[in-house]
């Protein structure tokens, strides 16, 4: 099936040339490619290859589905835009936007795809004119980035980062390296220093310590929060077991100080598919030095990302599935609300990609939230029925109004009345689309 796709592409995009006067098929190859590097199921290698033929072929949607059935021709249709006739500029990006939003939904492969063809533009981003760099590298990290990190695609979301950080700021892209590179030696000797304290104390049941060193562009974003150096390296711990992750920690603790507050556990409380991993901080050597430690197959899982998820057995229903739950049924919703492209392109955007904060109820279910939400979305969330009767939250103990706004490891009861207590005001207190569709038409 591989090799009729490449064949198939090949021969449709004969003649055509890129900016950069390579053949045109070495695009929809190369993106086939990069994929590959995370073990894609076929579907999403095929897809890849064949991602512009319909756009910029003769080629139809059915002569697609004829040649490689359904899967593939939807996800092409989901990554073919629209013939842009008299729109706006502004207005036919939002609509293809929400065009691929909304069939992101129904086979999440259609987003995997156009973030690796993402990927290969900013690679060849330096044959544009200057004038289109800076805002095909801006809406790069607006959009593309924090949308690879949410399906695990890591190692792609920081070369987007730090691709289009070099272009949107090259003095200081060029300063980070410069000031990484300086900082990389003094890391390296607590690394050492760590390790052998491990070694010395029996840690036989690990099988691998390492460190890392963070991209650049994630760099300067935590420098500019106010984050040390050494808050841009780690060690990194791998073992053979969930229960050894926890010995490990322990040893840690017992060999550094452990710095208050710094210790997160997402290995028990799993807040992501795609990153399950104990996170501390010690001190070594009178510095602060971040630690994680995870098992091998998470690690493992880690590196696929979203393709850890997505098996070649998988049925349409079951990839519908993964899809809608990894964008959190965000796109009906935010639709519900809205039928102006643009604003769809400004509230979807915001949306889903807002940092996620972990909430409980007293049972300790877990829910997650967009950071800044509050606890009239976390009502609507849990059971809309209820939180139209919400009079007040119960917010780790203590009564609090429905509009507050929580944090990452609240624990939250929705206190209700006998009566509806639904009214206009609550568009003001609500943060998530779900919340404001509820208030707005239910």
């Amino acid at each position: 099936m591989l090799k009729r796709a490449i064949s198939f592409a090949e021969e449709a995009h004969q003649g055509q040339k890129r900016a950069t006067g390579e053949p045109y098929f070495i695009r929809p190859l190369t993106v086939c490619e990069i994929l590959i590097d995370y073990r894609a199921d076929i579907i999403s290698l095929v897809s890849a290859l064949l991602h512009d033929v319909v756009g910029d072929t003769n080629t139809s949607l059915s002569d697609m589905e004829r040649n490689f059935g359904p899967q593939v021709s939807l996800i092409v249709d989901g990554l073919t835009k629209i013939t842009r006739g008299n729109l706006q500029k502004d207005e036919y990006n939002a609509i293809n936007f929400e065009k691929l939003l909304t069939a992101s939904e129904q086979d999440i492969r259609v987003a995997i795809i156009k973030i690796a063809d993402r990927l290969h533009n900013m690679r060849t981003l330096a044959v544009k004119k200057v004038e289109k760099k800076v805002p095909y590298a801006n809406e790069t990290l607006i959009l593309f980035s924090p949308l690879a990190e949410k399906l695990g695609l890591l190692k792609i979301q920081d070369e987007l980062e730090d691709l289009g950080f070099s272009y949107l700021n090259p003095p200081k892209y060029k300063k980070m390296k410069k000031l990484i590179n300086s900082y990389t030696n003094v890391f390296i000797k607590l690394f050492h220093e760590c390790n052998e304290n491990l070694e010395s104390n029996g840690y036989s049941f690990v099988a691998k310590v390492d460190w890392d060193r963070m991209p650049l562009y994630k760099a300067y974003s935590l420098l500019q929060e106010g984050h040390s150096l050494s808050d841009l390296f780690s060690v990194k711990i791998v073992t053979d077991s969930t229960i050894n992750c926890y010995s490990i920690l322990g040893i840690l603790h017992n060999l550094f100080k452990p710095i208050k507050g710094q210790f997160e556990d997402n290995i028990a409380i799993e807040k992501s598919n795609f990153s399950r991993y104990l996170k501390t901080k010690v001190i070594i050597n009178g510095m602060e030095v971040k630690v994680t430690i995870q098992t091998e197959s998470d690690r493992a899982s880690n590196e696929k990302g979203i393709f850890s998820l997505l098996k070649e057995d998988l049925s349409q229903e079951e990839i519908r599935n993964v899809s809608s739950t990894l964008l959190r049924n965000s796109i009906n919703a935010v639709k519900s609300i809205s039928n102006n492209p643009i604003e769809f392109y400004d509230l979807a955007s915001f949306e889903l990609f807002q940092r996620e904060i972990a909430v409980f109820t007293p049972k300790m279910d877990i829910f997650l939230l967009s950071e800044g939400s509050t606890a009239l979305d976390f009502a609507f969330i849990l059971n809309p029925s209820l939180a139209k009767r919400m009079s007040l939250a119960k917010v780790n103990g203590k009564y609090k109004p429905i509009n507050t706004a929580l944090k990452d490891m609240d624990i939250v009861e929705v206190i209700t009345a006998n009566r509806e207590m639904l009214n206009s005001n609550w568009l003001n207190y609500a943060y998530t689309s779900k919340a404001i569709n509820e208030a707005l038409f239910n």
